[in-house]
Formats: structure tokens, sequence, C-alpha cells
């Protein structure tokens, strides 16, 4: 029963941090895509999006702890796309260098590119096959 009410509660927890300021804190969970030697995804960020089904997810190669404040730059910018896993297509939203980078305007009607593993790699077919399990929010 305690595992139910945790669940229940955080879903609207990862719907408000969708959502949140720049400078909030938000919880990151870098995990090493799988067959992968260093690209990594945030599985905390990574959510579906409730009215397109669309899943929104990050990733970034180089160390996995953030925060965003200690990714070197060197290491080159954190990516951020939409997954539509029934189509097998990717939408570009863009780099983030620092954290701070929300959701763009009107993000659902980026143009669709071909063959999400050649753009996300091995972590946008572990978060489509994973699709069923990932919370679903109210993105904006």
């Amino acid at each position: 029963m305690k595992r139910l009410v945790v669940c229940l509660l955080s879903v609207p927890v990862l719907a408000f941090s969708a959502l949140a300021l720049p400078g909030d804190a938000i919880a990151e969970t870098w995990k090493l895509a799988p067959g992968e030697t260093k690209t990594y995804y945030d599985a905390d960020f990574t959510r579906v999006d409730q009215s397109t089904g669309l899943i929104v997810t990050r990733i970034a190669e180089g160390k996995a702890n953030g925060p965003y404040k200690n990714w070197p730059a060197s290491k080159g910018p954190i990516l951020v796309f939409a997954l539509d896993c029934a189509a097998d297509k990717w939408m570009d939203l863009g780099m983030d260098f620092d954290g701070t980078k929300g959701l763009p305007k009107g993000w659902r009607k980026e143009a669709k590119i071909e063959d999400i593993s050649g753009a996300v790699g091995k972590a946008g077919k572990l978060v489509c096959e994973t699709k069923d399990t990932l919370p679903k929010v109210e993105l904006p």
C-alpha cells in the first residue's frame, strides 16, 4: 500500500519538475545507455507527454554525475529530444549546457526525423521499449 501511495504522489512531482523554473533543483539520474561506453540518458527527465504520447528525454556524453553546474563544458552539451516511438522518428528540441533550458514553445510541431537510434542511440531504443513504465505527465 505504501508503494502505491508513493507512486501516486510521484506523478504530480514529476509533472511539476517539467515546469520548474531555471535554477530550481531537479533530480537527475544519469544512466549509461545499454551497450554504450560514454553516452548517458537522464532517467528522471525522461517522461511521456499525455496529450501526444511523445517521449521527452535528454542524453549527454561524458561523466554521469549532474547537476548541470558540474557537467564540464568540454564534455559537450546535453541534447534534448522528443521521440515518436511508433513511427521511429525523433524531434530535435535543442542543446542545454547548464540546465536552464526548458521545452521550447511549440515543441510538438517540430519536424520529425527518421531513425531514433541514429540520433539518440541505444538510449532512445531503451526508452521506447520501456515507454509503458515511464511517467505520463501533461507537458507545457
